[in-house]
């Protein structure tokens, strides 16, 4: 962690390949150390690697999350411009509620 810091103070690596670093460390640590989970978590607490993952697959799960959540409007924004179904219809289908269905058939009419 101390080199790692001292890189990133010397601008020979930046704080994302810096945090890429650690959470790969930590994924190896894993794979090594799976039978030997009292090893993985020194090591692991050693690395603070816990808490370096956390946050970068919080940051990825919003990502995934968004894109979801984009997926399900431009699904129901398709179904209502066939015009086949309900609106009540459209939110079972595309898994959003009634009310953000409406928003979209509101947006879509404007």
């Amino acid at each position: 962690m101390e080199r790692l810091d001292e890189l990133e103070q010397q601008g020979v690596i930046g704080a994302f390949d810096k945090r890429t670093i650690i959470e790969l460390s930590g994924d190896v640590i894993k794979e090594i150390a799976q039978k030997y989970e009292n090893v993985q978590k020194g090591v692991g607490d050693m690395m603070s690697g816990a808490l370096i993952e956390t946050s970068a697959r919080t940051i990825l799960n919003q990502g995934i999350k968004q894109g979801v959540s984009e997926t399900k409007k431009q699904t129901a924004l398709r179904m209502l411009k066939m015009g086949k179904l309900t609106i009540e219809e459209i939110a079972e289908c595309s898994e959003l509620s009634v009310a953000e269905v409406e928003q979209l058939a509101g947006l879509q009419t404007v």
